[in-house]
């Protein structure tokens, strides 16, 4: 054991802090993303914006905390005096601070944009209103662990260390240790009967739930302001199955940053013929990156993980990388 935690294994057994001077791999990963989160946050609450986007050099909106504590470990673990990283020290807790922020750089612009949407007056009379929105762009900048060896000058010892931690045999330990992946799953569930498929998508959900915000640009019946939204968003109870709306690959699975960008625990497919989905705000995933589902496979349970005010499912259907309107895939 004790050759094990001063390897890069170490960073695995990280379910218990052996003093009162240490803290686990968890806890350290889970006061790190706060701050993370925080300064997403403090971005989209202090720069003055109508719609929020947010774009990444990779397009992926989580941290990869996989890559972040490989490097850590490496760092720490495969130097000539490595220590074991099952629990940390403050200090390496600093240095694992320093390693999040060098991986994961968070920076914004605002841009106008000006959209027609369609409304209707006093009288009931169909009419066009042209809008200029301000959008805030949150813009992530994510290293890979080879830009981090190359800017750390890993040693022979520590790049090994390194590969042995990217091996793909060990993506369900990460999510298992890290956050919200489950073993299980890949029950195949039928979708609510209520919302008849208009082409390739199923629903995506056992249930009906509740459309509590909708695609796009919209008045208000509220406010009678502008305001718009990149999916659709479903009410329904936590811990309701999130069904695969079509046969396809996984291409993200992000059950480590509970933030996610804002989108928290999160899953994409790619359908094939440039068609995703993007199932946003899981309590859980039960699916990794690359794996094949079919329509209608239990890929994980909605929850309210990052940012949100009650559980739901937020659907997302991108057609050849832009945004699109789910529910033009169903009638009632």
């Amino acid at each position: 054991m004790a050759f094990v935690s001063g390897s890069a294994y170490g960073i695995f057994f990280a379910a218990n802090a052996p003093s009162a001077d240490a803290i686990t791999v968890q806890q350290a990963v889970e006061t790190l993303t706060e701050e993370y989160r925080d300064r997403l946050e403090e971005i989209s609450d202090t720069v003055q914006h109508d719609r929020q986007d947010i774009t990444a050099n990779d397009d992926v909106y989580f941290i990869r905390w996989q890559d972040v504590l490989a490097v850590f470990s490496s760092y720490i673990s495969g130097d000539e005096q490595g220590t074991p990283v099952a629990a940390l020290t403050e200090n390496q807790v600093d240095k694992l601070l320093e390693t999040m922020w060098a991986m994961n750089a968070v920076d914004y612009s605002t841009r106008a944009e000006t959209a027609v949407i369609e409304t209707t007056d006093k009288n009931g009379k169909a009419t066009t209103t042209e809008i200029t929105e301000t959008v805030l762009v949150i813009e992530l900048t994510h290293k890979t662990p080879d830009e981090m060896a190359a800017d750390y000058h890993f040693t022979t010892r520590q790049n090994t260390y390194l590969q042995l931690l990217q091996d793909p045999q060990y993506e369900e330990q990460w999510t298992e240790l890290l956050g919200g992946f489950a073993q299980g799953g890949g029950e195949v569930m039928s979708p609510d009967s209520t919302r008849t498929p208009t082409g390739t998508l199923q629903w995506s959900l056992p249930v009906a739930g509740t459309i509590t915000s909708q695609f796009g640009h919209r008045v208000d019946p509220i406010t009678g302001e502008i305001s718009s939204h990149t999916g659709t968003d479903i009410a329904c109870a936590e811990g309701t199955p999130i069904l695969a709306a079509a046969d396809g690959i996984v291409t993200v699975a992000n059950g480590l940053d509970s933030w996610g960008g804002s989108y928290g625990y999160y899953i994409q497919i790619d359908h094939g013929g440039g068609l995703e989905t993007l199932y946003a705000h899981c309590s859980s995933i039960y699916v990794t990156t690359g794996q094949q589902v079919q329509a209608g496979q239990v890929i994980g349970y909605v929850g309210h993980t990052g940012r949100v005010t009650g559980s739901h499912l937020h659907l997302e259907v991108r057609i050849d990388g832009n945004r699109a309107d789910a529910m033009q895939y169903f009638t009632l």
